[in-house]
């Protein structure tokens, strides 16, 4: 009789050990997903470590530059937590957007977080946050090009003409095909990518504005259209931004327009600015396709240019 309550006992204590391990606790994970890489993110694999294959793709649909996506991960237990995940993403053409990135390095989530892809040029591939805000994270990409350097020489201010400057580009090693420094002040900067890409200028003139017979929008958009070397051009838009005319205290105007023809077509965005002394003109050219994917970038390089002497 005793025998059988011992062994009565022993099953029921592997009962409530089995029930134990059946019932560990379990964590929900929700993550909100941002790109900020600069390309589109179409496949994003997130798996437990412990796991052998990468499983389905978290995204529904294509994440676009800046847009971002919630994501149910589902329910884990701390031990999984602490185990981390892989995770790793892709292009629309099925190749990573950070081929930099080791995707087998655990990230460790915590319910709630934001997954913040960076730009795939910068040193660091992802942010982790507990919240996002896009002109912190703005601030904090333009910063982290600033120390990784873009590239370019430093525009020399003669003359006590202002220089304009402010955002750092968003490319390493440019090449410098033109540094022009006058005695008078004025001075043009021509930078162009690695890859040949996007040509960067930047340049001061004389200002040869005349108030009683010009309209200072069709001046500027004369001057920016003087940046391309051919004779055939197609303006597309000139309007002055008031965010911009703001911060410098005079009227700024972008000018968008296409230059050239047929496989020499280029797409130039100008920022044009005019002081009474000086015209300042800070342009981009590009094919009309990389064109379409650099306007946030454009913008947000125009809205940190100011003057050296008018900070």
């Amino acid at each position: 009789m005793r025998q059988r309550r011992h062994l009565l006992m022993f099953a029921l204590a592997l009962l409530c050990l089995s029930f134990s391990a059946c019932s560990a606790k379990q964590y929900p994970m929700q993550i909100t997903v941002v790109n900020r890489s600069t390309y589109p993110i179409a496949d994003l694999r997130i798996s437990l470590t412990s796991e052998e294959n990468w499983g389905e793709n978290c995204l529904e649909t294509t994440l676009e530059e800046g847009e971002s996506v919630g994501i149910d991960l589902g329910e884990y237990t701390e031990e999984q937590l602490n185990a981390g995940f892989h995770l790793q993403f892709y292009g629309e053409d099925g190749q990573p957007v950070n081929p930099d990135y080791d995707p087998s390095s655990p990230t460790f989530f915590e319910n709630g977080d934001f997954l913040i892809f960076s730009p795939p040029d910068l040193s660091i591939a992802l942010f982790l946050d507990t919240a996002y805000d896009p002109e912190t994270y703005d601030q904090k990409i333009v910063e982290l090009y600033a120390a990784d350097g873009d590239g370019r020489g430093d525009v020399i201010s003669q003359n006590g003409i202002p220089v304009l400057m402010g955002g750092a580009l968003p490319f390493t090693n440019m090449q410098n095909l033109l540094s022009e420094n006058h005695d008078n002040g004025t001075y043009r900067y021509e930078d162009i990518t690695e890859d040949g890409q996007l040509l960067v200028v930047n340049a001061a003139e004389q200002s040869c504005f005349v108030p009683d017979v010009q309209e200072l929008d069709d001046y500027l958009t004369a001057c920016a259209l003087s940046l391309s070397d051919t004779d055939t051009y197609e303006l597309l838009s000139a309007e002055e931004n008031e965010e911009y005319s703001k911060n410098l205290s005079y009227p700024v105007y972008i000018v968008t327009y296409t230059a050239g023809e047929n496989e020499d077509t280029r797409e130039w965005t100008v920022f044009a600015m005019d002081t009474d002394v000086c015209t300042y003109l800070y342009g981009f050219c590009a094919l009309p396709d990389t064109a379409a994917d650099m306007g946030e970038i454009y913008q947000n390089l125009f809205s940190q240019l100011y003057l050296s002497d008018e900070e």
